[in-house]
């Protein structure tokens, strides 16, 4: 289904002649898959997922993850260089945008009455891991921040290698 709508998708842009940003086309294409297989949402259909700006979510997290941050190579003065450049914002912003993103799936993933399908995803998985930990009162629980970040890494890891080997082959 992924595919078949970058299929339309480029067909429509030949037959207008319009130019087609295969960068974003082929980001969007692949999280799409990611979050299909990984959090059992079509992005194409889903609320709380622009798809048009999923590229750019990545590619801002790319950004900060390959820039130097001066407060940790200078502990102690470094942290006014990064508010003054800016750096400090920025990763804020782009953390909160993410952090928004995933705490939806997981919401999207607690909401009572959900139909689960019959093959459950990774999220369905770790909210049963949750709720038994509730029944059972394990002094060590796993929170949604734990789950934040298995899912960040699952997200952001899928979607930047696959799609950069894409457009790499390209």
């Amino acid at each position: 289904e992924e595919n078949d709508l970058l299929v339309k998708k480029l067909t429509e842009s030949a037959l207008s002649q319009s130019p087609v940003n295969l960068k974003k086309t082929l980001f969007t294409l692949v999280a799409s898959i990611v979050c299909r297989l990984a959090f059992g949402i079509n992005i194409h259909k889903c609320e709380f997922v622009d798809e048009h700006n999923v590229a750019d979510l990545v590619h801002k997290f790319e950004l900060l993850v390959d820039s130097i941050a001066f407060s940790d190579f200078f502990p102690k003065v470094g942290w006014l260089i990064d508010r003054v450049s800016g750096q400090d914002k920025t990763l804020n912003n782009v953390f909160s945008e993410l952090d928004t993103f995933f705490q939806n799936i997981l919401d999207d993933h607690l909401k009572p009455g959900r139909r689960v399908s019959e093959s459950p995803d990774i999220v369905d998985v770790m909210v049963d891991v949750m709720k038994k930990q509730e029944k059972d009162g394990d002094s060590f629980k796993l929170t949604t921040d734990h789950f934040k970040g298995i899912i960040s890494d699952i997200f952001l890891a899928g979607v930047n290698t696959s799609a950069m080997t894409l457009i790499w082959g390209m």
